[in-house]
């Protein structure tokens, strides 16, 4: 007899199984931003109805299954864009009142499992897709801000290795060479280079200082002993110097350069014939050019006079004759 009883069916089983289905589903709607009352409809479940046919029951827990491993998607998703709009909102600084309209995109971040989200919309597509095109705002001032910074980090190199008389070549650095993605790279190669001519500047300093000072010498035309002693300085200390470039030259032949503008004008080595005679046709070319509406002289000054004197000589003879 008992076995007999336990093998007839509870008719109020069947109710009960389905009125759990339904207030999960009503959950899932609630979190995921879906319309419960039109997925009722759907299934064919009228309004405050407890029981349905087994089709519709088993209609219903696939409706389930779906909705979970939306739930499931969605909160992965969520967690990937908080994590990534963590970081934007760290790079940009950006102010807490902003923050809090994604609040729950936020808290995805904390949430060990979907199961702790239980408010409304909190794992909506509403909420993925605000979040999705404040991510791309962010980014698109981030990289705005970073070309920025690079611009700015790579004038202050330019203008340390002027400051020390180097090049970028110097440090095998082309700044003709365009940046256009993976900012963050090119800023930290930029920084550690940068350093490098901070120091670079301090052990160069000695030698940079002695040969601007003689180079404003011979420009100024200071103190000849003063020159001369800053000259011998500065050879003594570039024997101890390995490879030292100044502004792209050998350090020997900058000194050689100057100490040559240094003499006086009288003991300096004249040109070679042939350079004078370059030069005298450099300067009568650019006198040309510089005036190209007037038309040129029919022969030289000095061939008409001489010519002219040459007549003066036989017209001179046939009147003596």
């Amino acid at each position: 007899p008992g076995c007999l009883l336990n093998s007839i069916p509870d008719p109020g089983a069947a109710p009960v199984k389905s009125h759990r289905s339904m207030d999960r589903l009503k959950r899932l709607c609630k979190v995921l931003g879906s319309n419960y009352q039109e997925r009722l409809d759907k299934l064919g479940i009228a309004a405050g109805h407890k029981e349905m046919d087994e089709k519709t029951s088993k209609a219903l827990e696939q409706t389930i299954r779906v909705l979970e491993e939306a739930k499931e998607a969605r909160f992965s998703k969520l967690q990937a864009l908080g994590l990534k709009l963590r970081d934007l909102w760290k790079f940009h600084n950006t102010a807490p009142e902003n923050i809090l309209e994604f609040a729950e995109t936020f808290a995805c971040i904390d949430a060990e499992s979907a199961n702790e989200l239980t408010k409304e919309k909190s794992l909506s597509m509403e909420l993925i897709s605000k979040a999705t095109e404040e991510i791309n705002t962010l980014e698109a001032s981030m990289v705005a801000k970073q070309k920025k910074m690079y611009l700015g980090k790579k004038q202050k190199l330019l203008k340390l290795l002027e400051e020390t008389h180097m090049v970028p070549a110097d440090m095998k650095f082309d700044p003709k060479k365009k940046v256009e993605s993976d900012f963050p790279k090119a800023i930290s190669d930029l920084k550690i280079m940068i350093k490098q001519v901070k120091v670079q500047i301090l052990e160069r300093k000695d030698i940079v200082m002695r040969i601007e000072l003689l180079q404003h010498a011979v420009n100024n035309s200071l103190s000849v002993k003063t020159s001369e002693r800053l000259l011998r300085s500065l050879k003594n200390m570039v024997v101890l110097e390995g490879t030292f470039l100044f502004d792209g030259k050998d350090v020997k032949v900058v000194i050689n350069e100057i100490e040559y503008e240094m003499k006086p004008a009288s003991t300096k080595p004249a040109l070679p014939v042939k350079k004078r005679m370059s030069a005298r046709l450099t300067e009568l070319r650019d006198k040309e050019q510089s005036s190209p509406d007037l038309p040129p002289p029919p022969y030289p000054s000095r061939v008409r006079d001489g010519n002219r004197e040459r007549r003066k000589g036989v017209w001179g003879k046939e009147s003596k004759r």
